[in-house]
């Protein structure tokens, strides 16, 4: 699922990429440039990275990155305007150092402004008449890639409204699956309950009529206690039909992710006084698509305080690890054994006793996530505690 993201992202890049490829060899033959390179802006390091460079040396520069204001590159990206020099040697807006990969003294520059912020960037150097450019030329130029600029930022736009649509259409899919499992489930549970609320009471009333000592009410007693786990799993699938509705009617709003945890800590209060809670929060966008994350935190909240019989410390981490938002709960507990790992978010595995437990809290988990073409991974070591970390593509963060 993470996979499919990482494929949208490189697809997008791709395009975008091809097409100013194109657009810089376009620019270069029509001013009969020799040289050219390319610069994309990586956005989160804040760097021009050199994509392309062509020339008729073999330079070895592919991933060069120049920060704001190193070099001539970095000094164009900071000023967001085009620039002609004419002769490097008397332009005293610029040092010689490093420009040694053009054969002439004259060069083109011109930054890629797209709608919503920085490109890149687009050089062109090298006439082969060995002359400088003209000022005309560097108007016409600009106009090219003010032009190209536009239709890049509308390639990747439409490579994203593409990748949307398909998501709500999967997204659609998935919520009326679930849906029809909710409603099916509703439907079971209600069934059920109707003759168990009845055997349970009349199970009740034989014990109240039995000898203490009868080796009968020892036989109901197991009856009432596997009466109990029954009412347990019904209760479970019942969430899990509320959960899974409510989930399709609000798919179209927006969480606060911090808040959700901190709601999430807020429901086991009584719980945390021997707990000690570490939060660390490190989103700067938090608001995330909701289709029942809060469900997620609540139950991995409650496993790992039931992991530690109320003793210990549980840790939170949010941050973003590319493509993805990373939710974490770390706790102290005796952890899991690599036999037990790969079954516990199977439905109906679980290590806890009846009264604690029907092992569907991790498997409804997992088909959450999986809503948000995500994944759950747990990491344990016995002796030493677990981390359940749930990922979820940054596609569904708002405004991203």
């Amino acid at each position: 699922m993470v996979q499919k993201t990482i494929q949208y992202h490189m697809q997008t890049e791709s395009s975008v990429r091809n097409f100013l490829n194109d657009t810089l060899k376009e620019v270069m033959s029509m001013f009969k440039a020799e040289c050219g390179s390319l610069f994309l802006f990586d956005r989160r390091k804040e760097e021009l990275v050199l994509d392309s460079f062509y020339n008729s040396r073999k330079i070895a520069v592919i991933g060069l990155r120049r920060r704001v204001g190193e070099g001539v590159s970095g000094k164009v990206m900071a000023d967001r305007m085009p620039v002609l020099v004419k002769d490097i040697d008397s332009d005293s807006r610029f040092s010689r150092n490093g420009f040694k990969h053009y054969r002439t003294n004259s060069f083109i520059s011109i930054p890629l402004n797209g709608p919503d912020g920085l490109i890149g960037l687009i050089n062109i150097a090298d006439k082969s008449d060995s002359q400088p450019f003209t000022e005309q030329e560097l108007e016409f130029a600009s106009a090219l890639v003010q032009y190209a600029s536009i239709i890049a930022y509308d390639i990747s736009l439409a490579e994203k409204l593409k990748q949307e649509k398909e998501l709500l259409d999967k997204q659609k899919a998935l919520l009326e699956q679930y849906a029809s499992v909710g409603k099916l489930a509703a439907g079971v549970v209600h069934e059920v309950n109707n003759p168990l609320d009845g055997i349970i009471r009349f199970t009740n009333m034989l014990l109240n009529q039995i000898d203490n000592s009868s080796v009968t009410k020892e036989y109901l007693l197991e009856i009432k206690r596997g009466l109990h786990r029954i009412e347990n799993i019904t209760k479970s699938l019942l969430q899990f039909s509320h959960q899974v509705n409510s989930g399709a009617a609000k798919v179209k709003n927006h969480i606060d992710i911090h808040d959700l945890i901190e709601e999430s800590l807020d429901v086991f209060e009584t719980r945390l006084d021997d707990i000690r809670v570490v939060k660390h929060f490190n989103l700067t966008k938090t608001r995330i698509l909701d289709l029942g994350l809060s469900h997620v935190c609540i139950n991995l909240i409650k496993n790992a305080l039931d992991a530690m019989a109320d003793k210990g410390s549980l840790e939170i981490y949010t941050r973003i690890y590319d493509p993805c938002v990373q939710i974490s709960f770390k706790d102290s507990g005796p952890g899991i054994s690599e036999d037990l790992k790969e079954k516990i978010f199977e439905p109906f595995f679980t290590t806890k006793n009846i009264e604690k437990g029907t092992g569907l809290g991790l498997a409804i988990c997992k088909e959450i996530v999986n809503r948000y073409d995500g994944k759950i991974e747990v990491d344990s070591t016995p002796g030493v505690g677990s981390t359940f970390t749930v990922f979820i593509p940054l596609k569904y963060l708002e405004n991203v």
